[in-house]
């Protein structure tokens, strides 16, 4: 396992396996007041995030200890490509507008 993926304001935080597996989840109290297809929202695409950089440590210490192309791929493990993928996923999904401007008080 890795170390904890943060949401950009460090109000969500997971812990996953290297398939995305989440082992370990941490919700500010503020995250709660979200819609909660939002927050499972976020929260899958950190998941994805913990995963994508996982498999892309391992695919490099794989190609550094000298495994073929064919092994690696047979693994089926997450490319530089896809961690960026997943990385502009959680960057969009933080600028995106909240689904109300309304708030409560």
């Amino acid at each position: 396992m890795t170390q904890p993926v943060r949401s950009h304001t460090g109000t969500i935080s997971v812990l996953t396996t290297e398939r995305g597996l989440p082992v370990a989840l941490r919700l500010d109290a503020a995250e709660l007041k979200k819609p909660p297809e939002q927050l499972a929202r976020d929260i899958m695409a950190l998941c994805r995030l913990s995963a994508a950089r996982a498999q892309v440590a391992r695919r490099r210490d794989l190609v550094e200890k000298g495994f073929s192309a064919a092994v690696i791929r047979g693994l089926q493990l997450a490319t530089e490509e896809d961690l960026a993928g997943a990385e502009e996923q959680v960057a969009g999904a933080e600028d995106e507008l909240p689904p109300s401007w309304r708030r409560s008080v």
